[in-house]
């Protein structure tokens, strides 16, 4: 981009921009719930009708003259400024059949030729509708340094200033071609509304009257609109039944505070979106999960229940538990069945005689003497009765050592089990 350009850009700000290029304030216009007004140094609450006089016209001393006619309210307090038409530079233009964004583009390129003496930035406003080929379109032009200083003290007074705005183009007016003539102690201003379409802005300060082929001209110019109504508003009662926030809005001028408080909001809007959507996939992903809590919770009721129905037979289990471990050792002595031990013995040993034999805890040790200690060993072995069948001490020829156990008997069992630390 050419230094030209560059300079004619850097003339309006970045939130100017966004406005002219055709975004949306509708929920901007929506939130205003206090519309103030400035006509001959005094300020105008319209909703209440209240008028404080200013002690002057810069920015400090109007927040405060607002801060003071609003009420007292926890809501946000969000204003609309109605300014004198003084306050505005007008510019006509033709520019048929211009889409707004490039009726921008072309008014930003004839800046210095359209505004020759004025070089700090500005901000803009024009209804691109007005552009249908068949009329001129009026652009009116705001000094950014006072909209942004506006803004600040507004805000300092715990206001929202969110747009500002011509007083004479929130009257409301009827439908059809109408002229509304503004009329204070200072200036005058004519304009020229078509279906609610700005055709027409004339201004004058009142001090160029002392000129009389200047008040000639003024009148001349008036006659040469046409021959529709003229609305005359000379006073506050001639504006407050008329103010209609809703019209023109094209020509609102909203402060680059106001436009990052709407992004502020739509990034909040977009992050509650996100948390919801989060929420959401969460809860989806948690249904499994609290199904098989429920079904966990549905089984520790069921056994509850059946726990405390089978109370009185767990009772009766601790009883017989109690018992067996009371009487449990005596009941569950290992039984030797040493008699049948011993016809077992003589029955396996005969013809041969025992000289020696001990019993104890199922282990049985014998002594005696044959001619064939082999032998005995080997049948001992094969008898169902022992096991555990050995040599216990070295044997000679005839004198044999042999030590068994009882395989019904098990001692080891018996103390593990009820004599574990022995």
């Amino acid at each position: 981009m050419g230094s030209f350009q560059q300079q004619l850009l850097e003339r309006v700000t970045p939130p100017i921009l966004n406005v002219l290029g055709g975004a949306s304030h509708g929920k901007l216009i929506n939130s205003i719930n206090n519309t103030m007004m400035i006509f001959n140094r005094e300020l105008i609450h319209i909703e209440s009708g209240l008028v404080r006089r200013l002690e002057g016209l810069e920015a400090e001393s109007i927040a405060s003259a607002a801060k003071f006619l609003i009420p007292e309210s926890i809501e946000e307090q969000s204003v609309l400024l109605l300014l004198p038409p003084s306050e505005f530079i007008a510019s006509v233009h033709s520019f048929p059949d211009t889409l707004k964004e490039n009726l921008i583009s072309a008014l930003y390129l004839q800046t210095e030729s359209i505004l020759p003496s004025y070089e700090k930035p500005l901000s803009l406003a024009i209804d691109a509708k007005s552009s249908d080929g068949n009329s001129e379109s009026v652009a009116l032009w705001l000094p950014q340094k006072k909209l942004e200083n506006m803004f600040v003290a507004f805000s300092e007074q715990d206001l929202f200033l969110t747009a500002i705005k011509p007083r004479i183009l929130s009257s409301d007016y009827q439908s059809g071609a109408m002229g509304l003539l503004d009329n204070d102690e200072t200036d005058l201003t004519f304009v020229v509304l078509e279906d609610g379409l700005l055709r027409a802005w004339q201004q004058v300060n009142k001090l160029d009257f002392e000129q009389k082929d200047f008040v000639a001209q003024w009148e001349s110019s008036l006659k040469s609109n046409g021959t529709f109504q003229i609305k005359e508003l000379n006073n506050i009662r001639d504006y407050l039944p008329s103010i209609n926030n809703k019209i023109n809005i094209e020509y609102n001028f909203f402060p680059g505070g106001a436009l990052d408080e709407l992004k502020k909001v739509a990034r909040g809007r977009k992050v509650l979106a996100g948390l919801a959507a989060l929420a959401f996939l969460m809860i989806i992903s948690s249904i499994p999960f609290i199904l098989q809590s429920i079904e966990f919770q549905d089984v520790a009721k069921t056994l509850e229940s059946s726990r405390l129905m089978s109370a009185d037979a767990r009772q009766d289990q601790q009883i017989v538990v109690d018992f067996e471990n009371e009487w449990g050792p005596i009941n569950d002595f290992p039984q030797q069945s040493i008699r049948g031990a011993m016809f077992t013995l003589q029955n396996v040993l005969s013809p041969e005689r025992l000289s020696s034999l001990e019993i104890s805890q199922g282990l049985i040790k014998i002594q005696g003497t044959s001619s064939d200690p082999q032998a005995i060993l080997q049948r001992l072995e094969q008898d169902s009765l022992f096991t555990e069948v050995i040599f216990s001490r070295a044997t000679s020829n005839t004198r044999y050592y042999i030590d068994l156990r009882l395989s019904p008997v098990n001692f080891e069992a018996y103390m593990v089990r009820y004599f574990p630390d022995n």
